[in-house]
């Protein structure tokens, strides 16, 4: 799972910008739908917005390991983010809104950390950390284009 950091005044920008990729009948940038030539352009756009990405690893793709990575999103941006925008997974929306419920009590950032769980589309900067996660996960010169504004973080 990837978390990308954007400072809040840059975030209208970086979606004019994301929405500007967009092509003719597109709803939402998914990585995994798009060509090489395509996806070079996207990460060039990415890259240039001097993001950071976090980047949890788990093993498996399971609902424990789901719980796993949003927790630790939770804990390593309580003390500095304002907002947290999830990408919903209609299979886990109730269960990943309960979990950021109570995540964001243990690590006390209940008061100054507001959450979301939107649709991709709903958010153009939900497509970054799908460009990310897909290009660190494809590696060779994929991960070594996104690898100077990422961090593993420990789950």
């Amino acid at each position: 799972m990837a978390a990308a950091y954007c400072p809040a005044g840059d975030v209208a920008v970086h979606r004019k910008a994301l929405r500007n990729l967009l092509l003719p009948g597109q709803e939402r940038l998914h990585f995994n739908h798009e060509r090489p030539p395509r996806r070079k352009q996207i990460i060039g756009v990415i890259m240039s917005f001097n993001l950071a990405v976090d980047l949890y690893a788990a093993d498996r793709d399971t609902l424990t390991n789901r719980r796993r990575c949003l927790e630790a999103i939770v804990r390593d941006c309580a003390g500095s983010s304002e907002r947290l925008v999830i990408e919903m997974d209609e299979s886990a929306c109730d269960h990943d809104r309960r979990l950021l419920r109570e995540a964001t009590h243990r690590f006390g950032c209940h008061e100054t950390l507001r959450w979301d769980v939107l649709v991709a589309k709903a958010d153009p900067l939900l497509w970054v950390p799908d460009a990310v996660a897909w290009c660190w996960t494809r590696g060779g010169e994929w991960k070594q284009a996104v690898a100077p504004f990422c961090q593993v973080r420990e789950l």
